[in-house]
């Protein structure tokens, strides 16, 4: 089940949800995205990659990634191409240490290159002083509030 993360500021300007994870949709997001990068839809590398190595699989579940100069949010298939002798084609994700070409994702706004944001359960429930976990206000700038609002499947 996948989760929705809520994003909120204090200046009042910016409160928007998120898809965040997988949800019951993942086998047939998986499938659908790597026929997608197959067909040149995510570039020509994500493309050959795929097509020259059919142990390579798509981790197509939803992740955060906040631009690195005008701090746009979006919530997009992570991409990341990875090897692994438990992937059963099913709900599983990569650890990090499986994952064997990292897809760059670029902010649709200024074309800079956009951070995975890594939201854990225990950010949505108390909070985080972990750099790599701040959010960043796209009106402000500050650290935004992060949290856990729902459920998808």
């Amino acid at each position: 089940m996948g989760r929705m993360i809520t994003v909120e500021c204090d200046c009042g300007f910016f409160k928007d949800d998120y898809m965040y994870g997988v949800n019951m949709a993942y086998p047939k997001v998986k499938k659908h995205q790597t026929a997608l990068a197959k067909s040149g839809y995510y570039g020509k590398q994500w493309q050959e990659f795929l097509n020259n190595d059919p142990e390579l699989s798509v981790n197509a579940e939803y992740r955060l990634y906040q631009c690195t100069s005008c701090y746009k949010l979006i919530s997009e298939y992570c991409m990341d191409l990875y090897r692994s002798s438990r992937d059963d084609g099913c709900y599983y994700t990569p650890e990090p240490d499986e994952v064997v070409y990292h897809y760059k994702h670029i902010c649709p706004d200024c074309k800079k290159r956009m951070v995975y944001i890594p939201i854990s359960q225990k950010h949505c429930l108390y909070g985080t002083n972990d750099p790599e976990e701040l959010v960043f206000c796209p009106k402000c700038g500050n650290i935004v509030i992060a949290k856990l609002s729902g459920f998808t499947d």
